[in-house]
């Protein structure tokens, strides 16, 4: 249950700010339970980033990318990379930041790995 809390003084804008924020936390919420990351693969095709968004206790969003190396099925090996100290304040933030990064890794950093 989300409780929306109204400031003391019962303004226009007071009360708008808090219907606007407690809207953009939903649809963040709902945002996050609909995406189906795809795999990013690099130009080998040894490796693959996926990006993962998850919400803290704290209503902050952080982000991490999940990797998957090996050329097939029964070779994958899978690993996680994740800087705890990136909060962000919604999901599309944190989205886009990992997008942004597991797209350098895949094109830039281990493109011929």
């Amino acid at each position: 249950m989300h409780t929306l809390l109204l400031p003391t003084s019962l303004s226009i804008k007071g009360i708008f700010s808090a219907v606007s924020a407690a809207a953009s936390s939903l649809r963040d919420r709902v945002a996050a339970g609909k995406k189906k990351e795809e795999w990013i693969m690099n130009r080998a095709g040894s490796l693959s980033f996926k990006v993962q968004v998850h919400q803290l206790s704290s209503g902050k969003w952080t982000a991490g990318i999940l990797t998957r190396s090996g050329t097939f099925y029964g070779n994958h090996r899978f690993g996680s990379l994740k800087k705890p100290d990136e909060v962000f304040r919604s999901y599309r933030q944190a989205r886009r930041f990992a997008l942004k990064l597991a797209n350098q890794m895949a094109n830039l950093r281990y493109a011929y790995q």
